[in-house]
């Protein structure tokens, strides 16, 4: 069976996106961020009020309470714009490696075949290490630090299955 699609900029940047939300090392990052950052600096707020400046108590637990509320409300979609804007940044340069473009995928009885404009890579299945599916891509990981894109857009239900069943 052979699948054919294009990986576009916005396909690889999703895919960064995924790659990072589901990394260990970023969870940690990214809940120290969005929790202890904030509670923190909303303790800060609340003591400098009450102990400082000799203001009610109440006043500053609801501004530093509503502050913390805030930022963990927000800091999420925020968090996803600076990753985006960084991964853009150095996007230009990964994407002349082959990422990008039109390449088609042959499933065979041991093999997957990735065929692009100036490459083509034999993957055994014995070699896939895991299989990701989200609602806009399939990743197959093949290596540590190889993968296949497959955007979803250009698969139908059955081809999700078959793809999702080689591991």
């Amino acid at each position: 069976m052979t699948i054919h699609y294009e990986v576009t900029e916005e396909d690889y940047m999703n895919f960064n996106l995924h790659y990072i939300e589901d990394s260990s090392s970023q969870k940690k990052k990214y809940w120290t961020l969005r929790i202890l950052i904030p509670l923190m600096f909303a303790s800060l707020m609340f003591f400098m009020g009450t102990l400082l400046f000799k203001q009610p108590i109440i006043y500053w637990l609801i501004a530093s309470l509503g502050v913390l509320g805030l930022w963990i409300l927000y800091f999420p979609q925020q968090y996803r714009n600076v990753i985006k804007k960084q991964r853009g940044k150095r996007q230009t340069k990964e994407a002349d490696n082959g990422m990008l473009g039109e390449k088609s995928l042959t499933i065979g009885e041991n093999t997957l075949t990735v065929t692009a404009k100036s490459y083509q890579t034999i993957v055994n299945l014995e070699d896939i290490n895991s299989i990701e599916q989200y609602s806009d891509m399939i990743i197959i990981y093949y290596s540590r630090h190889f993968v296949i894109i497959i955007p979803t857009r250009y698969l139908t239900w059955e081809e999700k299955i078959i793809i999702s069943s080689l591991n």
